[in-house]
């Protein structure tokens, strides 16, 4: 098999993984595709952690790569980043429930990160999350909110510059005021 084969990083973070023998380091941006061999596949199966990888973090596109390789694959291995959010938004708690329970920690990791983006307004979903993961979207949600508002209020920080060494001289007026002086009457 040369064919090349699609695998995408489906998590929320960077995913690495290297074959040292062959000399092969490859790293994931999040939601980058890149077309594998299944040659390398295979031998990163062989690789300590390469089977937990690809079952957890990279979504290979190929069923047949997946069931010859023994990955395990649910429904929710190939949910995409669009069935995530409609699953965030209108799906049924049934539904979310198994995700939550059946879907690779990569999915799991995005499902908290549209959580906060969107952000997730259904309470028994926000409930749920927390119990199964102990991830708090409230006070995700929050935070983020808190974290915007002080990036606005912010202003952009200007860098002063000293200027170059003189000779100290007193510090000139910069008004030319009259001050009307006033006594108190005893």
């Amino acid at each position: 098999m040369n064919k090349l084969f699609k695998v995408k990083n489906r998590s929320a973070s960077e995913v690495v993984y290297s074959i040292p023998e062959d000399g092969i380091r490859r790293p994931f941006a999040p939601g980058e595709v890149k077309r594998i061999s299944y040659e390398e596949l295979q031998k990163l199966s062989y690789q300590p952690g390469g089977r937990e990888i690809m079952t957890n973090f990279l979504q290979i596109e190929s069923e047949e790569v997946t069931s010859e390789l023994n990955i395990k694959r649910e429904v929710e291995y190939d949910m995409s980043e669009e069935q995530i959010i409609e699953l965030l938004r209108s799906g049924s708690l049934d539904a979310f429930l198994d995700a939550l329970d059946f879907a690779p920690t990569g999915v799991i990791d995005l499902i908290k990160t549209f959580a906060v983006q969107l952000p997730l307004n259904d309470v028994e979903k926000c409930n749920a999350l927390k119990e199964k993961t102990g991830f708090d979207v409230m006070t995700a949600i929050k935070n983020d909110i808190a974290d915007k508002t002080v990036e606005e209020a912010a202003p952009a920080a200007e860098r002063r510059v000293k200027p170059a060494a003189t000779e100290e001289k007193a510090p000139a007026r910069r008004t030319t005021n009259q001050y009307k002086v006033v006594t108190p009457k005893a």
